[in-house]
């Protein structure tokens, strides 16, 4: 599973899933989260530790091992404002616009919106042991040390014509010998001691239909209309709402220990440390595509992305796939590069043809019959671009290239702009705004929806176009560039060092704040979105390693893996010891996909040598 912000392989200890976000507790305490970010709910204060319990929503809570509590994220009504001197905490909830807090002495205590009472805690409550909040809805359960549960908040009452109460905080007659509650929006739950499950409240979705026969279930969890069981021999049981795949576990899921539900969509985390999502996953909040790795391309089209692995092979995950823009053709091999569009996508094979899929509208899918010899793809809104190997630009679906259009070397397409970068390093732009008059010594170009990049041969960035978001205001002092993309209303820009500077957009979905850390990247790529999915960005890291080291006489011949525009340097050394690196004579490469040959020729005699590999800026 890939993960943002995530080195591969991480263990987590617990999950947590919110509205449209995740966070995931490491086994060392610390947090990282994911997703939706709009009031901020997925960016971890620096330096939060010691963290032992988590509650998401559009706010996140969390406990510290030493019972102090730490918000943030969404305060329009003070859910985020923890009570002075709250301590002795050992569980949190998050609703809509309300906190509560589980104390040690099992008092229960609550703050942030009230219009339902839900933060007016029964006078006497005492002897609770777990809490319970929905993280879209306006109620609280709680359970007691005898097994019953207290419910408070919307749903006193049941009038689905206000569409508030359900029915939701009406606990059934007689429930007792519960061993855990969850909350969804409108519905309530609750797992008994002898492994079968209750719930009641809204059932428009069949919430409140536990499945016949369930039994054997351990832990529970209700996202807004819907419910997982997890039963003791690690499988998992989902129903309710599966408008967006929720209820849909993925086949062959086992040996999970814990499971979380989001709003409408759902984590479980196996014994080996690792994280399963399915569900919606409209900010990245459930998952990315499987064991994605050796990927040699990337595109990310209007919400979804694109991927080519080293097999040829290609992989595409994200959005809504209402026009199949995310149905990989069967048996579609020998791909070396992929383009997506706001709904279509376009891949070029090593044999110079190309394949096209999703939405047709204006027969951007349709490929010219014949074409071949094609060295680069761009799509657009309701149009295709390939550059031919003669440096002939040809256009399919909504529109055709200038008339005597040549020597182009490379070719990039927005949501309406087409870019063509000629080899005399000037650029011809149709369809969309004009480029800068005069602008020449370009090397590559990128287009956005409205605006339009272009990175010179000095390594600085020229932007024009749109700017609304500040997408063509280039940073002050931006140097040693080597690759840039275009999205919605924002840029990226690769440096020669491996970083990644972004700008512009309305950090809604923080698309140009590169996640921490990000270093050793060789390629990027940004795309837009709409209203029900966010823009995203990608970036393709490389660890520097050496793939192969093999002796041909007297020499040693090192392999490594490159990309294009990326400047290599090989050291060696005698012993590692401090200062023993020395740059090794004919070890300076400039990168060429895929890989490189460096061949060290001063070995005589018997002799000890190390080789590393350094990016140069």
């Amino acid at each position: 599973m890939v993960w943002p912000d995530a080195e591969a392989g991480t263990v987590f200890r617990g999950i947590f899933a919110g509205v449209l976000d995740s966070v995931g507790l490491r086994s060392d305490g610390t947090l990282i989260a994911w997703g939706y970010n709009n009031y901020g709910q997925s960016t971890v204060p620096a330096g939060l530790s010691n963290a032992v319990a988590i509650a998401a929503g559009y706010h996140t809570l969390v406990v510290k091992s030493n019972g102090a509590v730490v918000a943030w994220g969404r305060n329009d009504a003070g859910q985020a404002n923890v009570p002075a001197g709250l301590s002795n905490v050992v569980a949190v909830a998050a609703g809509y616009s309300h906190s509560l807090a589980l104390k040690s002495d099992g008092t229960v205590i609550g703050w942030g919106g009230n219009p339902y009472g839900q933060t007016d805690v029964p006078a006497g409550l005492n002897n609770v042991v777990a809490i319970a909040a929905p993280c879209e809805g306006q109620h609280n359960l709680a359970l007691k040390s005898d097994g019953t549960v207290v419910a408070w908040g919307a749903g006193k009452t049941i009038n689905p014509s206000d569409h508030v109460n359900y029915g939701q905080s009406i606990v059934p007659a007689g429930l007792s010998n519960v061993a855990a509650v969850a909350a969804g929006i409108y519905h309530s739950v609750a797992l008994r001691g002898d492994g079968t499950v209750v719930a009641w409240g809204d059932n428009s979705f069949g919430q409140t239909n536990v499945p016949t026969g369930l039994s054997n279930v351990t832990a529970i969890a209700a996202g807004d209309a819907h419910n997982l069981a997890f039963k003791n021999d690690g499988t998992v049981v989902a129903w309710g709402s599966n408008r967006w795949g929720q209820t849909d576990v993925p086949v062959g899921l086992s040996n999970v220990v814990a499971i979380a539900a989001g709003a409408v969509h759902n984590l479980a985390l196996k014994s080996d440390g690792s994280v399963t999502g399915w569900g919606l996953n409209q900010a990245g909040e459930a998952f990315g595509p499987a064991e994605l790795n050796d990927v040699t391309a990337i595109s990310v089209g209007g919400n979804y992305s694109l991927a080519v692995k080293s097999d040829g092979t290609v992989v595409a995950w994200g959005g809504w796939n209402f026009v199949g823009r995310t149905n990989v053709p069967s048996g579609l091999t020998n791909v070396v590069s992929v383009a997506g569009g706001p709904n279509h996508s376009l891949a070029l094979r090593s044999d110079g043809t190309v394949v096209a899929w999703g939405l047709n509208y204006a027969g951007q899918t349709e490929v010219p019959s014949g074409l071949t010899n094609v060295v680069a793809i761009a799509a657009g809104e309701l149009f295709s671009l390939a550059l031919r190997s003669d440096g002939i630009v040809v256009e399919w679906g909504s529109d055709l290239p200038p008339s005597g259009l040549t020597n182009v070397v490379a070719i990039a397409a927005g949501r309406f702009p087409r870019l063509a970068l000629k080899s005399d390093g000037t650029v011809v732009q149709w369809g969309g705004s004009t480029a800068p008059v005069g602008l020449s010594n370009l090397v590559a170009i990128a287009a956005g929806s409205y605006h339009e990049l272009a990175l010179k041969t000095d390594g600085t960035v020229v932007a024009w176009g749109s700017n609304s978001n500040g997408q063509t205001n280039v940073p002050a002092g931006l140097s040693n560039v080597v690759a840039i993309a275009a999205g919605d209303s924002d840029s990226l820009a690769l440096k020669s060092d491996g970083t990644v500077i972004g700008w512009g957009g309305d950090n809604f979905w923080v698309r140009t704040t590169p996640p921490a850390g990000l270093s050793n990247a060789v390629a990027i790529a940004t795309g837009g979105g709409d209203s029900l999915y966010p823009p995203r960005s990608l970036a393709i890291r490389v660890d520097l390693r050496i793939a192969s080291i093999g002796l041909s006489g007297q020499a040693a011949e090192i392999r490594f893996r490159t990309f294009s525009r990326q400047h290599y340097s090989v050291e060696y050394s005698p012993d590692l010891g401090p200062g023993s690196w020395g740059p090794m004579p004919g070890g300076d490469v400039q990168g060429n996909w895929p890989e490189a040959l460096v061949t060290d020729t001063n070995l005589s005699g018997t002799i000890t040598r190390f080789y590393r590999i350094k990016l140069v800026p």
